[in-house]
């Protein structure tokens, strides 16, 4: 994993987040003036925009933006902004696996390097949000970011992102399952999750430590 924060300009927070061969670019802006449509009352609105790393958005990128969206709004300090607009865009330049049957690297990538960004830009969070993908594969391994082989050729497929309070893991808010699995097989996936999402805070925290070390 690699992160690079202030990779663009002209926008209040970006990120370059890599993962394995999975990368993308992430871009907040906010909080501005929405559209009358957009805007809310009491709270801050978000807007997510993902564009694909060829072609046009399909339904595809729908989902994951949908999914983006539920994971990144609960760690939102909304009620500090309202009738104001958080707007996301997020660019895929590698996706890593297979698009047509898996979208979970690209999910997790996407999540990641908008809380990174989030941060760079300086609005204010509840948490951060922070997530890992894990299969298990046909010989019953637990595989934590696996490459679009190992996805492949596994027996089922979890994406997994926890809310990070207070320096741990706070609030589960994504589980997505695919393939063949059981309740055992999920509280296993469950254990392995936190534990490497806690190393992923691990690293988050020491990044934005040296970066402001170096202001």
């Amino acid at each position: 994993m690699d992160a690079q924060t202030g990779y663009l300009e002209n926008v209040d927070g970006s990120c370059l987040y890599s993962l394995n061969s999975t990368k993308v670019i992430s871009a907040v802006t906010g909080p501005v003036e929405p559209k009358a449509r957009q805007e809310l009352p009491t709270q801050l609105a978000l807007e997510i925009n993902i564009r694909p790393a060829s072609g046009v958005p399909t339904t595809r990128e729908v989902n994951i933006q949908d999914k983006v969206r539920a994971i990144i709004t609960p760690i939102l300090a909304s009620y500090k902004y309202p009738r104001q607009l958080c707007q996301i865009t997020l660019q895929l330049l590698q996706s890593g696996e297979t698009e047509p049957y898996f979208h979970a690297l690209e999910l997790i990538a996407c999540v990641n390097s908008t809380t990174y960004a989030l941060v760079d830009s300086g609005i204010a969070l509840k948490g951060i949000a922070l997530g890992t993908t894990v299969v298990i594969s046909k010989d019953n391994q637990l595989i934590t970011e696996p490459t679009d082989e190992i996805l492949k050729n596994s027996k089922s497929m979890h994406v997994v992102a926890y809310m990070i309070e207070n320096n741990k893991p706070s609030n589960l808010l994504l589980m997505d399952s695919y393939g063949d699995f059981d309740e055992n097989d999920i509280l296993k996936i469950l254990e392995q999750s936190e534990i490497k999402v806690n190393q992923l805070n691990k690293t988050f925290r020491e990044y934005m430590k040296e970066k402001i070390n170096n202001i």
